[in-house]
């Protein structure tokens, strides 16, 4: 049997965009800046020297908040003159919704979407001017994305979207998701016992999602974020190392179960399936963690040709020819 993997590596320089928006807190200090003072001058030129090192500089994604694009000019310069895809990733790592703190504030939007068209508005022409060519490719600040979303991606001509996890080892086109309600159980239960609508109908002109999850990036537990609830900091990297080691090995092993045809090449078997990992400056660039980067990104190399990383834009537009071919707009 063979294999083919791409692995679809990517960086969130959110800096000090983290502590403006999703991040935003009361209690916020110039202790929690200089943490994203540290990503942008530091953090985020440490990791593209161990990128040009391994000779994958131009094989990845890096996701930029416009507050990044503008407060670290000189560091994004560095970025998109080394060959990689730029990605948008909000503003000021905008949240779309007020959930850290539910009780108060009742899960409201933080933005209309008038204010979400104008951020996608303003970062396109950022990154517009900073690479010479349209960006298509969006991650939502935290994962944070609704249903209002999606048509914007759609209506500003994003191929692809990294912020959902229908599957998560397989790009899939994404159609327009119906809103989700919990039930109210302030009324009667055959008001809210219903099937939840998974989704439309995908089109021509849908996105494809290459999807990411929380088990695959190095933020959450590699982080110590004070006033974050799930954030934790303290986690041995070599921990974080094996559990990556062990979610790429089980794919290797059994995600031919889920290639269809054989991963689309007809009569021979092949195992195909992407493997997303998602960094941050402030904490892949920290002394401790870099050497583990090096070592995972190393370990996957040496798989030889069966592996390949890829820039997210690249994936995209193969999994757009495919289905086309295959005249296949089906979902996940």
């Amino acid at each position: 049997m063979r294999h083919r993997v791409r692995v679809a590596l990517s960086v969130d320089f959110d800096a000090i965009s983290a502590h403006l928006g999703t991040g935003k807190h009361p209690d916020n200090n110039m202790s929690d800046y200089s943490a994203g003072i540290f990503a942008g001058k530091v953090g985020a030129l440490r990791l593209l020297r161990l990128f040009k090192r391994l000779n994958l500089a131009d094989k990845l994604t890096w996701f930029i908040p416009g507050h990044s694009m503008e407060t670290f000019p000189a560091e994004v310069k560095q970025i998109v003159e080394s060959g990689a895809e730029i990605g948008l990733h909000g503003y000021s790592h905008e949240s779309l919704f007020e959930g850290n703190r539910p009780k108060r504030l009742k899960g409201a939007y933080q933005m209309t979407e008038q204010q979400e068209s104008d951020v996608l508005e303003k970062c396109i022409d950022l990154a517009t001017r900073l690479t010479g060519k349209k960006p298509i490719g969006y991650r939502a600040p935290l994962y944070q994305i609704r249903e209002t979303t999606i048509p914007l991606l759609e209506r500003f001509g994003f191929e692809y979207d990294s912020s959902l996890t229908h599957h998560d080892s397989q790009p899939y086109p994404l159609p327009l998701i119906p809103p989700i309600h919990p039930p109210d159980f302030s009324k009667p239960a055959s008001t809210w016992m219903h099937p939840t609508p998974l989704m439309t109908s995908p089109t021509s002109s849908s996105l494809i999602e290459i999807p990411c999850n929380w088990y695959g990036e190095d933020e959450t537990p590699l982080s110590y974020l004070p006033h974050v609830n799930n954030s934790h900091g303290y986690v041995d990297v070599r921990v974080i190392e094996q559990m990556w080691k062990d979610r790429f090995l089980w794919l290797w092993d059994h995600a031919w179960e889920e290639c269809g045809d054989g991963g689309g090449l007809g009569r021979e078997r092949v195992t195909e399936f992407i493997f997303p990992i998602v960094l941050h400056p402030d904490t892949s660039g920290m002394a401790h963690v870099i050497g583990m980067v090096e070592r995972f990104l190393t370990w996957l190399a040496g798989w030889g040709h069966e592996v390949e990383f890829c820039r997210y834009e690249d994936i995209a537009s193969e999994e757009k020819e495919r289905r086309r071919v295959k005249g296949d707009e089906r979902g996940v």
